[in-house]
C-alpha cells in the first residue's frame, strides 16, 4: 500500500519511527528496505523508494537540493551503522598495504561519517569502541607517513561535513604532525596525545545541532558549551582505553580559552574556572584554538594562521617561549606545502 505521507496520521509515525543520518552513508549500501525521506516545510516528503539503487548522483542532487541529513527508517539506521563499522573493519585491515595517501583518506572519510553516528548516539559501548580502535589504527599509519598529513588536512577541511565532526580530527592531525617535528615525545605518547584530542569534543553530543549555528549565545547556551569538556571526560571515562591523565587533559582542555576570554574582555579568570596546566595541555588547547580560528563557520569568517599566532602568542608565549616559537615555525612549513 502507497502511503499518503501527506498525512498527518503518517507524519506523525514517522516522526517517531525515522532516523536522520549522512546522505553520503547510503553509499554503503545498495538498496534501502524502506523509503527515504528529507525534512521540507515542516513535514517529511519522500525522495528516495525502497526499491531505487542508491547512486552517487542521487546522493549529489540530494545535497544541493536539500542539504546533507536524509532521514531513513530506524530498521535500515541499523543495517547502515551495521555496514560502516565493517567497511572501517576491513579498511584497517588493509591499511598497510597499497598508497597511504589514499587509504587514509578513506579512512577519515568513515572514521567522520561514524563520529557523527556516536555524536547521536555517545552512550553506545560498541560504536565507541569501534570509533577509539579505528582512531588509533589512523595514528599509526600517520605516525609512519609524515608527508601525507597536509594532504589529508587540506581534503578533509573541504570536506561537507559538519564542522563539529572535522573539528576535532583536524586538529588532531596538526597536533600529531607537530610534536613529530618537536622530537621531544615519543611515538606512545604521540598516540596518546593523539587520542586525546581527538575524543575531547564528543560531550558536544549533548548540545543541540542548531546551537553551533549561532553567533550569540543565551547564557544557558553558554554553560552548555562551556560543560562540554567534563561531559565529554564522563562519557570517556571507563569506556576506552584512556588514563587518567588523558581524562584530565580532556576535562580542561578549554583552559587557553578562559585566559583568551579574560585578555579579550579585560575581566579575570572566573574563580570556579578550572583548568590544568602544563606542555601537553598546552598543546592540545592551542592547536584546537588555531585550527578552529582558520576554519569557516557559520557565524563567522576564518582568519589566517598567522593571524590566530598572534592570538596565541599573547597566552603561551611568556610561560612556554620555545614551544612557542617552534609551533610558528610548524605552522608556517605546515601551510606553505
Amino acid at each position: 500500500m502507497e502511503y499518503e505521507y501527506d498525512n498527518p496520521i503518517i507524519q506523525n509515525r514517522l516522526n517517531l519511527r525515522l532516523k536522520k543520518t549522512f546522505v553520503g552513508q547510503l553509499l554503503l549500501l545498495e538498496i534501502l528496505n524502506l523509503p527515504a525521506f528529507a525534512y521540507i516545510n515542516g513535514i517529511f516528503e519522500k525522495v528516495l523508494d525502497a526499491d531505487e539503487g542508491i547512486t552517487n548522483e542521487f546522493i549529489s542532487q540530494f545535497a544541493q537540493m536539500h542539504g546533507t541529513n536524509i532521514f531513513i527508517h530506524e530498521e535500515d539506521y541499523k543495517i547502515l551503522h551495521h555496514s560502516l563499522r565493517e567497511e572501517l573493519t576491513k579498511q584497517t585491515r588493509s591499511l598497510s598495504i597499497g598508497d597511504p595517501k589514499k587509504n587514509a583518506n578513506k579512512h577519515v572519510y568513515l572514521l567522520s561519517m561514524q563520529m557523527g553516528n556516536l555524536y547521536d548516539d555517545p552512550f553506545n559501548d560498541e560504536l565507541l569502541s569501534n570509533q577509539f580502535q579505528n582512531s588509533k589504527n589512523l595514528s599509526a599509519l600517520l605516525l609512519n607517513n609524515k608527508d601525507i598529513h597536509k594532504g589529508l588536512y587540506d581534503s578533509l577541511s573541504k570536506s561537507r561535513y559538519h564542522y563539529t565532526l572535522t573539528q576535532p580530527l583536524l586538529s588532531s592531525i596538526v597536533l600529531l604532525s607537530f610534536l613529530q617535528t618537536t622530537k621531544l615525545f615519543n611515538e606512545r605518547e604521540i598516540e596518546s596525545l593523539f587520542l586525546t584530542s581527538y575524543f575531547k569534543d564528543i560531550g558536544m553530543s549533548f548540545i543541540p545541532r542548531e546551537k553551533f549555528e549561532l553567533s550569540h549565545l543565551t547564557e544557558f547556551d553558554k554553560k552548555l558549551f562551556a560543560d562540554h569538556s567534563e561531559n565529554s571526560m564522563k562519557i570517556l571515562e571507563g569506556r576506552v582505553q584512556l588514563n587518567k591523565s588523558q581524562l584530565n587533559l580532556i576535562k580542561n582542555h578549554h583552559y587557553l580559552n578562559y585566559k583568551i576570554q579574560s585578555l579579550v574582555s579585560n575581566k579575570p579568570i572566573p574563580e570556579n574556572a578550572e583548568y590544568l596546566t602544563g606542555i601537553e595541555s598546552m598543546l592540545v588547547s592551542a592547536l584546537d584554538i588555531l585550527v578552529a580560528m582558520t576554519q569557516k563557520r557559520p557565524y563567522r569568517e576564518e582568519v589566517s594562521p598567522f593571524k590566530a599566532l598572534e592570538l596565541l602568542k599573547k597566552v603561551i608565549s611568556d610561560e612556554y617561549p620555545s614551544e612557542f616559537k617552534a609551533l610558528v615555525i610548524f605552522i608556517k612549513n605546515f601551510h606553505s606545502k
